[in-house]
């Protein structure tokens, strides 16, 4: 049984919301992973300590929603680019 979803033809909203969760969900992972760290230090460790994980976490959620951002911008460009590989060996044949 064939369960395509298309993002280029009908409905736009059901598709999209499928497609965002599960970023969504793995950015709300990663919030937490920090909270986690923080709690753990923040039973154990000084008041330094603390703000150290709490900079360390906030540097990675910053560089993962970065790298998020760049490989989606990526796949974009890779899609546009080989579509239009395609078009022009079509025209050129």
């Amino acid at each position: 049984m064939s369960n395509t979803v298309s993002l280029t033809q009908g409905k736009i909203f059901q598709p999209l919301l499928h497609f965002t969760i599960p970023i969504l969900l793995a950015m709300c992972l990663q919030a937490a992973y920090g909270a986690v760290d923080l709690a753990v230090v923040g039973w154990f460790a000084t008041a330094a300590d603390v703000s150290a994980v709490n900079i360390g976490a906030q540097i990675l959620q910053g560089a993962t929603v970065v790298i998020m951002g760049l490989s989606m911008g990526t796949t974009i460009y890779w899609a546009i680019s080989w579509e239009v590989i395609k078009l022009r060996k079509r025209h050129l044949s």
